[in-house]
């Protein structure tokens, strides 16, 4: 049973033998060893200087997460998780099969799997853009200057729907990280695990951003251009399609304030739409409009449609009960007003992930979490911040799923 190795070699691999080989490295770095950090540092560095990976600026963000001081902080934070009595320990070998829409989402998890200490597979998607290829072939140049210990512990394999493949791996696995749609998800989850392995799943999610609207009218002319800058980053890159992406925009305070700073904000991001250069291909265009048309006709209380030139399409809703998860991405955006920010209490659901904010003090949204209860909402992050990776996703704290605790008593 073979596949295609693309990192540390390239060639054709025996599937049962990389795993074999991988279980036996498993753990021969321990967690945040040295040689762990230093490669990252490294891989930052080289991702910020290839000519290639300079041209995506998510790639740029990955490398500004894996610098030194951050790798330094998160090692500080592992370490607190221990104590005189328990040591956190790698859990095995982890297998990561990524999303084809947010293609390059894979090294995060990979790279919290790595300074875990365990070894890892990733399934590389056959449909993988350029971003993921630049990644693919930069990280293995990065390894092959490194730790050949380090080296043993990565592998990227490409096949294509090969559900034997995928069962071999998967019952060699002590972790399964599974990033894609609930369809996947569920096809995924009927290939069997070891009974002491453990799964993650990231399938179906949305989110949304909420703006108090007296504190968006109150921004002078830098605040706002800021602003929009920030929330273009949110919402434009891959499209839209990201799960962290906001794609309902709830707007706090009286109706007349809600009215003027939305009207006041779409043509600011537009403005700033039009100066990353950013142009929405025909075919997404037309499945946009299509999708709003059909929303209008479909949904209910649907008041009006706005477009600010072809990359942005808001579709004002009555009220927070109209709110729909269907979405198209590309540059369309839900919109609704209500008075207070608890109000998002009665629609919140499961899916819901990310929710990005703007004017609002820390009390309150801890007022609404505890008001959710852990019906959803995972992430609260300020506006520009919605794409930007952390150890705590979805609901997860991933280091620490991706280690064993080890309980020690004299």
């Amino acid at each position: 049973m073979n596949a295609k190795l693309l990192v540390p070699d390239s060639g054709t691999v025996d599937v049962h033998e990389l795993c074999a080989k991988l279980r036996a490295a498993s753990g021969r770095l321990e967690p945040f060893h040295p040689s762990i950090l230093e490669f990252c540092g490294n891989f930052s560095r080289a991702l910020f200087h290839d000519p290639m990976a300079r041209r995506y600026a998510e790639l740029q963000a990955l490398a500004f997460w894996m610098r030194k001081s951050e790798m330094q902080r998160m090692k500080t934070q592992f370490d607190s998780l221990g104590s005189e009595q328990t040591l956190l320990m790698p859990r095995g070998v982890v297998f990561h099969i990524p999303p084809s829409n947010v293609d390059t989402i894979f090294i995060y998890s990979w790279i919290l799997s790595v300074l875990a200490g365990n070894s890892n597979i990733i399934r590389f998607s056959e449909r993988a853009g350029e971003a993921a290829t630049t990644i693919c072939r930069v990280l293995g140049e990065t390894l092959a200057k490194h730790d050949p210990a380090l080296q043993q512990t990565t592998a990227i394999v490409r096949y294509g729907r090969d559900r034997a493949i995928s069962s071999a791996i998967s019952a060699s696995c002590d972790v399964r990280v599974i990033w894609g749609g609930d369809a996947t998800v569920n096809d995924i989850r009927s290939l069997p695990l070891p009974p002491h392995a453990t799964e993650l799943t990231f399938a179906d999610r949305y989110s949304l951003v909420v703006l108090r609207a007296s504190a968006y009218l109150a921004l002078d002319e830098k605040g706002r251009r800021d602003l929009a800058a920030r929330f273009y980053n949110d919402t434009f890159w891959f499209d839209q399609m990201a799960c962290s992406s906001p794609r309902t925009a709830i707007w706090v305070g009286s109706a007349e304030d809600c009215g003027e700073a939305s009207r006041q904000f779409y043509p600011e991001l537009a403005r700033e739409v039009k100066t990353r250069g950013h142009e929405l291909p025909t075919g997404p265009r037309i499945n946009k409009l299509t999708f709003a048309y059909r929303a209008i006709l479909d949904q209910p209380a649907i008041e009006q449609q706005e477009l600010y030139g072809p990359e942005i399409t808001t579709l004002k809703l009555a009220d927070l009960a109209s709110v729909r998860r269907e979405h198209c991405g590309g540059g369309l955006l839900f919109q609704a007003w209500t008075t207070t920010l608890n109000d998002l209490s009665t629609i919140i659901e499961r899916r819901d992930q990310t929710i990005t904010h703007f004017g609002f003090a820390s009390s309150e949204l801890r007022e609404l979490a505890r008001t959710l209860g852990g019906k959803g909402g995972d992430r609260f992050v300020p506006i520009g911040q919605a794409l930007t990776f952390n150890r705590f996703w979805d609901g997860y704290d991933l280091l620490r799923e991706f280690t064993r605790t080890v309980y020690i008593q004299v």
